[in-house]
């Protein structure tokens, strides 16, 4: 908190506390007047003076001069006690929020940046500092739908009033085409946060699967994780612009067969090579995507990244999974299965080819059975969870 914080503060306090004293001695003052007016009235009437009507007493007066006092004692009073910050509002309330900023990271993708376009917000400090994954529904006001965005973590110079969340325009969306065509200034009707899924205690092991912008539940796990936990992300995206300047943590053999995010299996097991596919330039400046992650790792060996690229013929294979599970059997022999996770996170096709497709049970979506490839392999107790 700075100086001119606290000095705000400060002064607001003794603002509060001497119109409060002052509110109080006029209330007294105004009541001891209307006494005194009455007791004189009646003794004029007993006088014989009723005839003559008593001038004005400054009623009015007085009581602008209460409410304006009682209003300034008031707003000191909500600055003491919020310290400027927003008030928050309850998870299903829909709260306006400005579009500050929007910075693209490929073609068909970008970050949105919002705050608060008036007193209220959501109140995610406590969603930053926890275990949770969160994410925040966006209103579409013509069609009046909503769909829900996982929050980015918050950069190191960030204000902590804004909120983050990465995008991609959908073909035929009818809320991520809204949301682009959206100027700068622009006010959106947000509502949240939801808890998609708490990590438990004593986590040991991650295996991440991303999809697209199925990687923003990664980036928000390994905020959470830091060096507590081992983690490794396996993100596979359609195009190199998705994933700029990423650079691979393990030599892995390139081979085009596997999940394609299109939507398709290649079945052919070529080399990359063989394909004509030229290397990504490894000096090509990492998009905002790829350098958050780099700043969420640090220089940590137990976070790595691993890129996987449609147009370059690379794909997430089974065999990919299993190696990693096996490189993690000396975990001590009395860990649980909560301990190792697998997450999985992206496109509705990717999820139900890894893992199965959820359910719908009660009206709430639930985990379901596990299928998919994972349910395929010997995942030596790991746990899945489809985000």
């Amino acid at each position: 908190m700075n100086i001119t914080v606290k000095c705000s503060r400060k002064l607001a306090q003794q603002v509060y506390h001497l119109n409060k004293r002052t509110l109080s001695r006029i209330v007294q003052l105004s009541l001891c007047n209307q006494r005194n007016n009455s007791n004189s009235a009646q003794t004029k009437s007993k006088d014989g003076d009723s005839k003559q009507k008593p001038k004005p007493g400054g009623s009015y007066t007085r009581v602008f001069g209460i409410l304006a006092i009682a209003g300034a004692a008031g707003w000191a009073f909500r600055a003491y006690t919020t310290d400027g910050r927003n008030v928050t509002v309850k998870p299903g309330d829909f709260v306006r929020y400005a579009l500050v900023r929007r910075e693209e990271v490929s073609s068909t993708c970008s970050i949105f940046t919002l705050k608060p376009a008036g007193r209220t917000a959501i109140d995610v400090e406590e969603i930053h500092s926890s275990r949770a994954i969160a994410s925040v529904q966006f209103k579409q006001p013509q069609l009046q739908i909503a769909r829900s965005y996982t929050l980015l973590p918050p950069l190191v110079d960030q204000n902590p009033q804004e909120l983050r969340f990465l995008i991609r325009k959908e073909r035929n969306g009818e809320v991520s085409g809204y949301l682009h065509r959206l100027p700068l200034g622009a006010k959106i009707e947000l509502r949240g946060p939801s808890l998609d899924y708490v990590l438990p205690e004593g986590v040991e092991k991650v295996i991440f699967l991303a999809g697209g912008t199925g990687v923003a539940p990664a980036t928000q796990i390994l905020s959470k994780l830091g060096t507590k936990a081992d983690m490794h992300l396996l993100w596979a995206s359609r195009r190199r612009e998705d994933c700029e300047g990423g650079v691979s943590d393990t030599e892995a053999k390139q081979v085009a067969s596997g999940w394609n995010l299109s939507g398709w299996w290649s079945p052919f097991g070529l080399p990359s090579s063989d394909l004509g596919i030229k290397p990504s330039n490894l000096s090509t400046q990492p998009n905002a995507i790829v350098a958050q992650l780099r700043e969420l790792r640090g220089g940590d060996d137990k976070a790595r990244v691993d890129y996987y690229v449609d147009e370059e013929g690379t794909f997430i294979r089974p065999t990919d999974v299993t190696t990693l599970v096996r490189r993690s059997s000396d975990c001590k022999a009395d860990s649980t299965s909560a301990a190792r996770l697998i997450l999985v996170s992206g496109p509705e096709g990717f999820v139900n080819y890894w893992a199965g497709p959820k359910q719908w049970v009660g009206g709430r979506e639930m985990q379901g059975a596990l299928g998919g490839a994972l349910s395929q392999l010997d995942l030596k107790g790991w746990k899945v969870v489809k985000l």
